[in-house]
């Protein structure tokens, strides 16, 4: 456990002068504004770290206020650790070895150091994304598709708020052409201060939809929360604009920028036509940019995985990117790890892992999606609570339970404090109490899974959806069923 900075007495070792620094002290008071409390004025930096756990020598720690921690109960660790220097908000009772510098609000400050370092490179392209549904997704696609022959920086994981989309932007370096970039929020203001941080020079909104509600009230304070993107970037920057969404739509008219659209309308300048499901194996459609065609199949299950190859095609045509390099970009891309993810489990038994994250439309797609995995066996939907939706959870709820009955799922496990407002809904709809199942537990809905295998009620063939919102860790139900295996 790491102690505090009361619990011991500081180290009282001093780090090396770095011979080649990526950060020199001057680059660090000049990015934040800051100022130099103590320590040595010719001291350098590797890298920006904020977690103790992964500080390495030479590094600035910059000492993060959060609801749960304070990065300046750590400095003590921070140096032991090999830490150069400190970056704080508030000075310690005992002075560090090292440098520091001293700011008014330290997370601000990280956002500061990652937009200094975006702007020292010039001829890097800054690609961001967001929106309500698909935006990891679409990173992931507009990173395979870039990556083509060229170096890509991009957000790792979900690393998107305001936290991550500075440590995701900062190890950018000369030698990168291109920096992906996915953006979060849950609150207004969020999306505004991500675009000041990367100044893109092409945007993208995937789509507008019901989600964080409860920070935001309703779709249309969403729609503006988003629209901070298109907002926010510089006269000379390219949107990508979702032309099948009404509000998408709406936002970018406001705008002067140059427009690339994507969509199935006939309208788009990147347009899918002919869709056709592959099952477990995904997706083709024919791919239009302009009066180029081709023959697309990407990875990606369900119709909404084409609109976000549509996304990062659009992306990609904004950037220059030759259509043969952004075909073969689609093409190699792979669904990431509880993103539609199929696995198999005992008995030769089907799982769709979408436990990353879930809001209705994202729920709704993924239900859809099932409908074209072999329809000859049964399919099961293990569902989750979805959250942040504010006034809007009980009636969301009921809408996805109604549409699991609609599109015939064989049975319905729901799990969470709106598990019997899926299950009610979904008996209402047609589907039979013994079949639309509320549990109280992940674990029971696991037992239940294994008797079902083990009495023959699933066998080889059948489908299993797993989704939820994240805050429920719907892949620990995965995670069981495999470990049953091993």
């Amino acid at each position: 456990m790491q102690k505090r900075l009361t619990d011991v007495q500081f180290g009282s070792g001093i780090a090396a002068t770095l011979q080649n620094p990526v950060w020199t002290l001057s680059q660090i008071l000049l990015a934040t504004g800051g100022r130099f409390v103590c320590g040595r004025t010719e001291a350098g930096f590797r890298k920006i770290s904020t977690d103790t756990r992964t500080v390495e020598a030479g590094d600035l720690f910059v000492a993060l206020c959060g609801e749960r921690f304070d990065g300046h109960d750590f400095l003590e660790e921070a140096v032991r650790r090999g830490a150069a220097g400190l970056l704080l908000s508030r000075l310690p009772e005992k002075t560090p070895p090292v440098p520091v510098v001293l700011v008014a609000d330290t997370l601000a400050a990280l956002g500061d150091l990652a937009a200094y370092r975006r702007a020292q490179m010039r001829r890097l392209q800054v690609i961001a994304i967001t929106g309500s549904c698909g935006k990891t997704t679409v990173k992931e696609m507009t990173a395979a598709i870039m990556g083509r022959g060229r170096k890509v920086l991009k957000t790792q994981g979900n690393f998107n708020n305001l936290v991550g989309l500075p440590l995701s932007l900062l190890p950018v370096g000369q030698q990168h052409d291109f920096a992906v970039l996915e953006m979060g929020m849950n609150h207004p203001g969020e999306i505004a201060r991500l675009t000041e941080i990367a100044d893109p020079d092409i945007a993208c909104i995937t789509n507008i939809q019901d989600a964080h509600l409860a920070g935001l009230h309703d779709i249309d304070g969403v729609a503006r929360a988003k629209g901070e993107l298109f907002a926010g970037v510089k006269a000379w920057a390219k949107l990508v604009v979702n032309i099948d969404d009404r509000r998408v739509r709406a936002l970018a008219r406001r705008c002067p920028q140059e427009k690339i659209t994507f969509g199935r309308r006939a309208s788009a300048l990147v347009r899918a036509l002919r869709l056709r499901s592959l099952g477990e194996g995904g997706m083709s459609f024919t791919l239009r940019i302009g009066g180029r065609e081709s023959r697309v199949r990407i990875r990606g299950l369900g119709a909404h995985n084409v609109q976000n190859a549509l996304a990062a095609a659009g992306m990609a045509h904004a950037a220059g990117i030759p259509f043969a390099d952004i075909v073969s970009g689609l093409e190699a891309f792979r669904p990431t790890e509880k993103r539609l993810q199929v696995q198999t489990l005992a008995g030769g038994i089907k799982l769709v892992n979408d436990a990353y994250n879930a809001n209705p439309s994202s729920m709704l797609a993924a239900l859809e999606t099932m409908r074209h995995m072999a329809p000859r066996h049964r399919k099961v939907a293990i569902l989750g609570d979805m959250l942040e939706l504010g006034a809007q959870s009980h009636a969301a709820h009921q809408v996805v339970g109604e549409a699991a009955a609609r599109l015939k799922f064989d049975y319905l496990l729901a799990v969470g404090d709106f598990a019997d407002i899926l299950v009610k809904a979904a008996r209402q709809a047609g589907m039979r109490k013994e079949k639309a199942l509320s549990f109280a537990d992940k674990e029971a809905i696991t037992r239940w899974l294994s008797e079902a295998t083990e009495q023959g009620v699933l066998e080889a063939g059948d489908w299993i959806l797993l989704k939820g919102s994240r805050g429920m860790r719907m892949e620990t139900i995965t995670q069981a069923l495999l470990a049953e295996q091993e």
